[in-house]
């Protein structure tokens, strides 16, 4: 038994020394800074969000505005930026698409507030954003399943005993999207879900689970960081659940979750039905049309050129040639991959020969032939007049000869330029021939005189195929912003490059 105490003994003071050895070695750590520099926090869906940029990009996503209030801890139990979490994760889903415009604001925003205010300035607020982004941390169960396995031996004046334990913890957040002009819910446009923690008592790393119709999404994180960093992946993934939803895009597979998936089939399922009940259905489908390279722009009737967009998609597809929106063909629209499209845009389709076969291309053959005609662009004002009084409302016509795709923007006194058309109330900016187009018309904005006597000028710009993403990064900005180039010429020059020439443009001056 002596021998025993002895032993101990001198296995106390070893490990003492140790431990002072340790602590030594973490101070003089500490003063010396750390090892290795600061790196960006990268989760399971840092490619997913890149994925939605670039998806975006493919269907021609553009001018959503949305405000985003403070996130709040409903468990009253994490203490995390949950809000800059969802900031940051949209701000790298938009770095090339520039697709969605956040505007942040809450408590946090007092200070600048406070400031526009005192500046006179109220600009950041001047057209109210489309979509609100609410939501919380909802739930934070701990242990709710908890294992322990241990032992011990004893005798008269000694004793040892070891133990370990795993728990299991879920974490969920519920974020929803809400319209700014009435405060409802947009159905179906939500995100909740939960990651399940699992800490062991032995061990630094732990182990986390999300669970996605059927798929596992796991990754392990250090025990002090767990919770935070498991938020993080929650919130990375609702952004892309959300922004997905509203603009429906097959955001599923940025994360790697099957098409045929049941959950995700329903989802789209419910996108066809309800859109096809709510008259939103052509319009959705000839933007994908667009995106995929089947819709005849030179078509002149646009109920005539979707249902030749529609059979030549189903066509080239292998779906049964029927001419209208069939959920069939719904679904392959949206699931299938623009590399695998062999059809030509229609723009720069072949002109139609005499016999050839209407499955190819049933687009006439005189009205393939228009579509080498130069585009003719006519802007004139709704009143007739060229001049106007200081701060008078302003609505101007435009007209083209043959199909295109419109843009119009405006320069003030100060030589600040923004787009104003398209834009988010009207993001479709098809033009059919001898078709007028009134600007605002019913859209919620003004064109207004300069209020101080001063000119300013409206510019539009038409071409046969939709050019937006193609322009370049300076003309990339959303609707009603200011864009940074010095004048309307580095516009024309931008459109002139990315449509190598086949654009048409005209200006408005607005005199006093």
């Amino acid at each position: 038994m002596k021998k025993i105490a002895r032993t101990l003994l001198v296995s106390t003071m070893l490990t003492a020394c140790a431990t002072q050895e340790t602590v030594h070695k973490e101070v003089k750590a500490l003063q010396t800074g750390p090892s290795v520099q600061p790196h960006k926090s990268i989760t399971n869906f840092a490619s997913g969000l890149r994925c939605m940029d670039n998806m975006m990009i493919e269907y021609g996503v553009r001018d959503i505005s949305m405000l985003v209030e403070d996130l709040a801890d409903q468990t009253g139990k994490i203490n995390a930026g949950t809000k800059d979490m969802l900031i940051t994760a949209v701000s790298d889903m938009t770095r090339r698409s520039r697709s969605v415009k956040l505007i942040s604001f809450g408590n946090d925003s007092g200070n600048l507030i406070a400031f526009l205010g005192a500046a006179g300035s109220q600009a950041p607020y001047s057209v109210v954003p489309q979509y609100d982004i609410r939501g919380s941390i909802s739930q934070l169960d701990s242990s709710v399943v908890r294992e322990q396995i241990g032992g011990s031996i004893a005798a008269d004046n000694w004793g040892l005993g070891a133990s370990a334990s795993t728990a299991g913890s879920i974490l969920g957040v519920d974020l929803s999207v809400l319209r700014t002009s009435d405060l409802s819910v947009i159905p179906g446009v939500v995100s909740s879900n939960a990651v399940v923690l699992f800490k062991s008592g032995l061990g630094a790393d732990t182990d986390a689970t999300i669970k996605k119709t059927g798929i596992s999404f796991d990754f392990q994180v250090a025990k002090n960081e767990a919770t935070v960093q498991a938020l993080r992946n929650l919130i990375e993934l609702a952004s892309i659940e959300l922004i997905g939803r509203l603009v429906k895009v097959p955001y599923w597979q940025c994360v790697d979750i099957p098409d045929d998936s049941p959950e995700i089939v329903r989802e789209m399922e419910d996108w066809y039905f309800a859109m096809r009940a709510h008259d939103e259905l052509d319009a959705y489908v000839r933007s994908l049309l667009i995106a995929r390279g089947h819709y005849p722009v030179d078509q002149g009737d646009e109920r005539q050129a979707l249902q030749i967009g529609i059979e030549r998609f189903q066509s080239v597809h292998g779906l049964e040639t029927k001419g209208y929106i069939d959920y069939a063909t719904f679904e392959a629209l949206l699931t299938g991959s623009q590399a695998t499209d062999d059809q030509p845009p229609a723009s720069i389709a072949a002109p139609v020969t005499e016999g050839a076969g209407d499955a190819e291309d049933p687009v006439p053959a005189a009205d393939a032939n228009k579509a080498a005609e130069p585009i003719g662009l006519e802007l004139r004002t709704l009143s007739g007049r060229d001049r106007f009084s200081p701060g008078e409302k302003i609505s101007i016509i435009a007209s083209v000869s043959r199909p295109a795709y419109i843009y119009c923007y405006y320069a003030d006194a100060e030589g600040e330029i923004q787009r104003f058309f398209p834009n988010r109330f009207t993001p479709d900016n098809f033009l059919a021939a001898d078709v007028q187009l009134e600007l605002p018309g019913a859209m919620p904005f003004d064109i207004m005189a300069n209020s101080e006597g001063l000119s300013e000028s409206i510019t539009c710009f038409a071409s046969a195929r939709t050019l937006y993403h193609d322009l370049p990064p300076a003309l990339l900005s959303t609707d009603f912003e200011a864009l940074p180039v010095e004048s309307i010429e580095e516009v024309r020059n931008g459109f002139s490059l990315a449509s190598q020439g086949e654009v048409a443009d005209a200006s408005l001056a607005v005199d006093i």
